[in-house]
């Protein structure tokens, strides 16, 4: 339990409303994620650009934008995992610094692969200026950075510089675009959002630098991350299953829905209005669950895990061993008892609310029934991706591989059949890929928890 995790530990601590508020901030930057807190900041921007935009101008913005978030985590979800993996490592050996470079070499090859994928498509296959295909790539290239630089930030200690840089970067981009689209038009409302993301990056690589600071004389080379791809391949495939389950029925209703709008005549950029708004919203509420849960691992469960072990390398008693493991398994218990409570709650709530909330958000009565079925599917998206979580600490890259794998297919498959039904059946695809997968992460979970002291020994 490295950097944040003692951080948090630390601010837990405090029983004052600022310590616990502090806490479950930090966790939620970090566990919710750049894609998470860009839906906020999205949906904020659109509303302020209503009166500046036309509709058509508002629709490619937020659409490309979409599309630009969308291509990064599915672009880079094969990555994250493997330079997860590579970092743990780099600290069990006590070899920092090999860690920076690795990111940088990361980054350069993120920015290569999303600027290839970036000029095709916005070039190739979106009609448009100059102007917007670049800084349309442009956008595609940081987006991707930021999800590899975010994948070391809960090793970090100074967990108030990365929440300014987060706050800052994301005002700076909503503030560029609506002063682009007030003073020079609608032209410059990407290039401003683009240019927040430029920010946001450079001071997220600083706060890197500073924790880990220049590579040693024994640090490993920049593409040392490289062998893991080959020594972990289940760990890429289970990034790129996840990623593309998590954008696979939005990507099925841009595509294939017959609600489907092209936003420019000739291109391949399309939206789904009525089913996008609902999700997006629908994700929001993931929020907290997200947090709560993420706190509970850092500064419990990691802690009695490691005491676990700890406790049969250390050679201890029979006693002491099942000791350690009872309480591995009540704090996991509790962790997940308060995150079906917190999130429980939530998603109660914005069900029994939707109306009022539709209506705040000014969406209709068809998105409003959207709203409320895919708000049952992002509380199965938390459970599952929770447990998922627990299934690295057991190490098991089969059942992890399994179950983002049936994920990804079974939104993929039941999204499809229901966009040929009326309005009243989308999102339903999606719910129940969610619960699917999260009955199979369910098992996987409950078989290593009860063969833990088994399985250690046998290894």
């Amino acid at each position: 339990m490295a950097g944040i995790g003692f951080e948090l530990k630390h601010l837990s601590r405090h029983q004052n409303v600022e310590g616990i508020l502090r806490a479950y901030g930090f966790a939620a930057v970090i566990s919710s994620g750049p894609w998470i807190i860009s839906i906020f900041a999205l949906l904020i921007l659109t509303y302020f650009l209503r009166s500046l935009l036309n509709q058509g101008e508002l629709d490619l913005f937020s659409t490309s934008v979409t599309h630009a978030y969308a291509f990064s985590l599915i672009l880079v979800g094969p990555l994250q995992l493997v330079l997860t993996r590579h970092a743990a490592d780099r600290f069990f050996t006590k070899s920092r610094d090999s860690i920076f470079p690795a990111c940088y070499g990361a980054l350069a090859l993120t920015a290569l692969l999303s600027a290839i994928v970036g000029g095709l498509f916005f070039h190739f296959a979106v009609p448009g200026n100059l102007l917007y295909q670049v800084s349309a790539t442009a956008l595609l290239v940081l987006v991707s950075c930021i999800f590899i630089v975010s994948n070391y930030l809960n090793a970090l200690k100074d967990y108030q510089s990365v929440v300014l840089g987060f706050a800052i970067g994301y005002a700076t981009a909503c503030i560029l675009a609506w002063a682009g689209a007030q003073w020079l038009g609608a032209a410059a409302v990407l290039p401003g959002f683009t240019a927040g993301h430029g920010l946001l990056l450079v001071w997220l690589i600083a706060c890197l630098h500073r924790e880990f600071g220049r590579p040693g004389p024994g640090a490993h080379s920049a593409w040392d991350f490289l062998r893991y791809f080959r020594r972990f391949p289940a760990l890429a495939l289970r990034g790129f299953f996840y990623s593309l389950g998590i954008w696979a029925d939005k990507l099925v209703f841009w595509w294939f829905s017959a609600g489907r709008e092209q936003i420019v005549p000739g291109g391949l950029l399309y939206a789904a209005p009525q089913y996008d708004t609902a999700v997006y919203l629908s994700f929001l509420s993931i929020v907290p669950g997200m947090a709560v849960f993420f706190l509970k691992l850092e500064t419990d469960f990691a802690g009695k895990y490691a005491a676990f072990f700890s406790a049969i390398e250390d050679r201890g008693s029979l006693q002491q061993i099942q000791s350690a493991k009872t309480s591995v398994i009540l704090t996991l218990r509790a962790g997940l008892a308060q995150l079906f409570k917190i999130q429980g709650l939530v998603t109660a709530f914005l069900v029994v609310f939707a109306h009022p909330i539709a209506t705040l958000a000014g969406i209709g009565s068809i998105q409003t029934g959207i709203f409320q079925i895919t708000l049952f599917g992002a509380f199965l998206l938390v459970c599952f991706l929770s447990l998922l979580t627990i299934l690295f600490y057991f190490d098991d890259q089969r059942g992890v591989l399994l179950a983002s794998l049936t994920f990804a297919l079974l939104n993929i498959g039941l999204s499809l059949p229901t966009i040929l039904m009326n309005e009243a059946w989308h999102g339903f695809g999606f719910v129940v890929a969610a619960g699917l997968a999260l009955l199979i992460v369910t098992h996987r979970v409950n078989h290593h928890v009860a063969r833990m002291d088994e399985m250690v020994f046998r290894a």
